[in-house]
């Protein structure tokens, strides 16, 4: 069967925007894992590093206990010196050097400087890891949360829209044969009144037209059912892609989001990368150098402009009513055929005058909003353009039903076929002995797509970030 959905421009730009979507949260994702293992590392060698200085220090307090038991008055003495003489007051760290350049036996004490260097390197490293951890891991963990709930969200809106186009689609065409059938049994039950006039009784021939009148009633229902559904095919169908259209710009927020957030993670690692000193500047030089040149607003600016997807036309695809009247190889009687035909035009001429009427009032009601600067609500003329648009499709829908039936009509008659824009846009597919019509009309549309901006770059900015031994160097 033929699927209504596979040639929606609407449909094509979602699924393209679906995937820049998911590339990108692949992108933050390994991001993410790397920032972990560096937070893992950092955590890992600060603790690493505590351990060696505390051995460390143990080590030289056995060894002066062992070699220089009388070590600890001379330290005692010159920090009571210097209280007692009002002096500024040192660490036990200093006071320890100035022994030390005042006693060469105590040479060995002078490890104690690498010590406390090591304990200072490891409160560093833990700092940096519990930072990356706090600040870029949990909040990325909770906006990637959030932002995939709210595309399952978008996701079961399309995906709701999309069944109640192809069910609307499978109703007209189930519809359809319903009426076909009705439409023959019908004809042969009037067929069989027509011929059998002569030849039955009174009371035979009242029972034959109690049913054709059952039957005339019944096939009168049945197509208002299947017109009915016809013409809710056109609302489900706006209704499906103006869902497209939220979504599209949903998930397109979404990604500016996330563009937000590495910017920002990546501000946030510089900031703190740069308290480790000499021994980073090289390496936090290169990686200050790069965000500097990041325009987080240039950058989604290009999004919007640069990357525009843009078209003069979408083409809807829209089922038109067939029915039994239009085979002209069917055994109905020519006058009936021609009668039946003319009550659906008129029909379809009412509901034509009808929506040229309001098309008119919304066109006098655009009018008024560009003319008077007093109406400056944008969103009732956001609302009543999407009634336009709405209007003009179903004025299409209605114009091409009732071409198609005027250029059958025409045959019937011997007239000259009628002329219509639409003539070149409708089309018929066979399925299972059968013929349907559908058409297809065009409607303008802009949408845009997302490119993930300055990727190069964040890739090369990152590549540094998952090197932590490099930078140690």
């Amino acid at each position: 069967m033929r699927d209504p959905l596979t040639d929606c421009s609407y449909n094509k730009v979602y699924k393209n925007l679906k995937g820049f979507s998911q590339n990108g949260e692949n992108f933050c994702k390994q991001v993410t894992s790397i920032l972990q293992q560096r937070s893992n590392l950092e955590i890992n060698y600060a603790k690493g590093l505590q351990k060696l200085a505390i051995k460390l220090s143990k080590t030289l307090q056995s060894t002066k206990k062992k070699c220089h038991p009388k070590l600890e008055v001379p330290l005692q003495r010159p920090l009571l010196m210097v209280k007692e003489r009002g002096k500024e007051k040192r660490s036990l760290l200093e006071l320890t050097f100035l022994f030390l350049l005042r006693n060469p036996l105590c040479l060995v004490s002078a490890w104690a400087w690498v010590s406390e260097g090591m304990k200072s390197a490891a409160d560093l490293h833990q700092k940096l890891g519990k930072a990356i951890e706090l600040e870029a891991i949990k909040p990325t963990h909770q906006v990637l949360s959030v932002h995939e709930k709210k595309r399952k969200s978008l996701d079961n809106e399309v995906e709701k829209a999309a069944n109640l186009v192809i069910s609307n689609w499978n109703q007209q065409i189930k519809a359809k044969k319903k009426l076909m059938v009705s439409t023959k049994k019908h004809e042969a039950l009037a067929h069989l009144v027509e011929s059998s006039k002569q030849t039955v009784t009174k009371k035979e021939k009242q029972k034959l037209l109690s049913k054709l009148k059952k039957s005339t009633e019944k096939l009168a229902k049945e197509d208002e059912n299947y017109y009915q559904k016809n013409l809710a095919g056109c609302a489900t169908r706006l209704k499906w892609e103006n869902t497209l259209e939220n979504c599209y710009q949903s998930i397109l927020e979404l990604e500016k989001e996330r563009i937000k957030l590495l910017y920002n993670n990546l501000n946030q690692y510089t900031q703190h990368i740069s308290v480790f000193g000499q021994t980073l500047t090289t390496c936090h030089t290169q990686i200050h150098r790069a965000i500097n040149k990041i325009d987080v607003e240039k950058d989604i600016q290009a999004l919007m402009e640069e990357t525009a997807v843009s078209s003069t036309e979408n083409k809807s695809e829209f089922l038109l009513t067939d029915y039994f009247e239009e085979d002209l190889n069917n055994a109905m009687n020519k006058e009936r055929q021609e009668s039946s035909i003319k009550s659906k035009l008129l029909r379809l001429q009412k509901d034509i005058e009808k929506a040229s009427r309001d098309r008119a009032g919304l066109e006098q009601m655009l009018k008024s909003y560009s003319s008077n600067s007093a109406f400056l609500d944008t969103e009732s003329q956001r609302i009543t353009a999407a009634l336009m648009d709405e209007t003009n499709l179903k004025l299409d829908l209605l114009q091409a039903n009732s071409y198609k039936l005027s250029s059958v009509l025409a045959e019937l008659e011997q007239r000259p076929q009628p002329n219509h824009p639409c003539s070149n846009s409708i089309f018929r597919w066979k399925e299972k002995q059968q013929t349907h019509s559908y058409v297809k009309i065009s409607r303008p549309f802009l949408m845009k797509r997302l490119v993930w901006p300055s990727s190069a770059v964040v890739f090369a900015r990152l590549y540094i970030l998952s090197k932590p031994d490099k930078m140690m160097n």
